[in-house]
């Protein structure tokens, strides 16, 4: 659950993780980070499989020109969370303004139901990037 504060008193972490994640949209493509010719997975040179976050660099560069297909498809569960945040941030900003703040607050039955479907969502993105072939 999200919860709007009537003061915020507590760190913006929406607000500065959405600030993280536009500059990293905006450095992969002003330094064109998302065309290079050559890959840098350890674990993909280790292993022939796709790491967790095989596509991401290419997801930002698609999030960074709007096309959000084209990220979803590098890289479903970055290029989700990636938007998630800045809508997040945007939001707790908007708030920062009028006096208030924003919060996440979980009972224990919810925390445990979020970081179960987390862990569905990482392993169908795995899946996904597997099946793919990257």
């Amino acid at each position: 659950m999200i919860a709007v504060l009537k003061s915020p008193r507590e760190f913006p972490f929406f607000a500065v993780t959405a600030g993280v994640a536009a500059s990293g949209i905006a450095a992969v493509s002003l330094l064109g980070l998302d065309r290079l010719s050559f890959g840098i997975c350890l674990f993909k040179l280790a292993t022939g499989l796709p790491c967790l976050s095989c596509g991401t660099t290419r997801a930002l560069g698609h999030l960074a020109h709007g096309d959000l297909a084209g990220a979803v498809v590098m890289n479903p569960l970055f290029a989700t969370g990636a938007l998630l945040l800045l809508a997040l941030g945007v939001v707790e900003a908007a708030l920062r303004v009028s006096g208030r703040g924003l919060r996440l607050a979980f009972s224990d039955a919810q925390a445990r139901n979020a970081w179960i479907a987390l862990a569905v969502f990482a392993i169908g993105n795995w899946a996904w990037l597997v099946a793919d072939g990257r």
